[in-house]
């Protein structure tokens, strides 16, 4: 065979192989994907109907995180995101664990500049995230140790024992842990790595240590709980802030802003109004989640209580005390996060009761379903498979091609 051909041929295996290399890393696909903000913007900056008022528009948000402004610059800024409405960034999203996530939502927020200063609602969440439905499984080596250990009654010792066991878990827990610590507090660094933690651990285990169930009078198990975060480092009491100031400063962050748009998005939304929607209960719970970390954070209010708050306080507001009053009760009296954790708790004092040690040991949970993942999925949740399918083809047609290589050569 002419030399001409075998390389045509060698090339064809190489292009055959390149999509099978990067069908593992749902993470590259994910920078590629076409609903991703940074490839959106890169077909913008290509189109000069597009990239102009884009560009305008990256220069809006500064004044639009301050007031005053001028009328006539607030104008020019509605204008141009007017302009983009048609183009391939109005629709654009990010996702919670891909890289360049920063800079994602920063293109988000360029494109959505005009909203959230001076109005409550921040008008839908940045994230479009691809959630796949699974039942809760327990590595079966580590069942054996955890039932061989102590039979407390205390849930959430057993959710800390449980995160010990997991070697992800732990490590990712004492991370925190050692920049917490009252010995050793750094609040940024406490701040970021608890964002860490709740963004690479499996969701199962944060969601067993952060809404494990606490019989009434055991603050023993309350405190465990409301440690989970590093309360006195993560989020001090005493001179407690203004509700107002701290919606402002997180509205200044990106990733703060985008955590409490999507907080609003999952844990606010109501259908009809006065019923929250039962499909978004483990998406508000991972929406809370996502706050954790950031000038909003969220924790129980004490050891004996379930009920959660923001560590603000709505003192000094002068006549914006209606607005602050909204901000704080967001939190403490919202009817669907309430029933979001009241659900997950419920879930776990059935997992991890003595009576349901049995039915753990076991491979799965059938009929059993964890409400954590009771999420409402998108298109997109077909990727991965997607992926998957390609391979069996992808792999015949590379074997067909280094067979005919071989028999040429040989």
């Amino acid at each position: 065979m002419p030399p001409g051909v075998l390389l045509f041929l060698f090339a064809l295996l190489l292009l055959s192989l390149l999509p099978l290399l990067q069908a593992g890393d749902l993470s590259t696909m994910d920078s590629m994907a076409t609903g991703n903000c940074i490839h959106a913007r890169k077909l913008c900056l290509a189109d000069p109907t597009c990239s102009t008022p884009f560009l305008y528009l990256e220069t809006c948000f500064p004044f639009m995180a301050s007031a005053p402004q001028k009328p006539e610059k607030q104008e020019n800024c509605r204008e141009a995101a007017q302009q983009l409405k048609n183009s391939s960034l109005s629709n654009c999203r990010c996702y919670w664990r891909m890289k360049n996530q920063d800079a994602c939502l920063a293109i988000y927020w360029t494109i959505h500049s005009t909203l959230g200063f001076g109005d409550y609602d921040l008008g839908g969440s940045p994230y479009k995230e691809i959630v796949i439905s699974k039942p809760w499984k327990f590595n079966h080596l580590h069942l054996d140790k955890f039932e061989s250990g102590s039979q407390s009654h205390d849930l959430c010792l057993k959710s800390i024992t449980l995160c010990t066991l997991n070697d992800k878990c732990s490590k990712l827990r004492l991370a925190y842990g050692e920049v917490c610590s009252v010995a050793r507090c750094q609040p940024q660094k406490c701040q970021e790595e608890l964002r860490v933690f709740f963004e690479q651990v499996a969701d199962h285990y944060a969601n067993a240590l952060l809404f494990c169930p606490c019989d009434n009078g055991d603050d023993v198990c309350g405190a465990r709980r409301q440690n989970t975060i590093a309360p006195s480092c993560a989020s001090p009491m005493g001179d407690l802030p203004n509700c107002l100031i701290l919606w402002n400063t997180c509205l200044q962050d990106f990733l703060c802003r985008s955590r409490l748009a999507d907080f609003q998005m999952y844990c606010y939304h109501m259908d009809p109004p006065g019923t929250c929607v039962e499909r978004h209960s483990g998406r508000c719970l991972k929406a809370y989640m996502g706050l954790i970390g950031t000038v909003m954070t969220p924790n129980y209010i004490s050891n004996v209580s379930a009920e959660v708050a923001v560590s603000c306080s709505c003192q000094g507001s002068g006549n914006q005390l209606e607005e602050c009053k909204h901000i704080e009760e967001s939190f403490s009296r919202n009817p669907c996060l309430t029933k979001a954790i009241e659900t997950q708790m419920e879930f776990h004092r059935q997992l991890l009761s003595k009576s349901f040690s049995t039915a753990i040991s076991r491979k799965s949970f059938k009929g059993f379903e964890d409400p954590s993942y009771s999420v409402e999925t998108d298109q997109d949740k077909n990727l991965a498979g997607r992926l998957q399918s390609w391979v069996p083809s992808i792999s015949l047609g590379s074997l067909i091609l280094v067979l005919l290589l071989l028999s040429t050569l040989g």
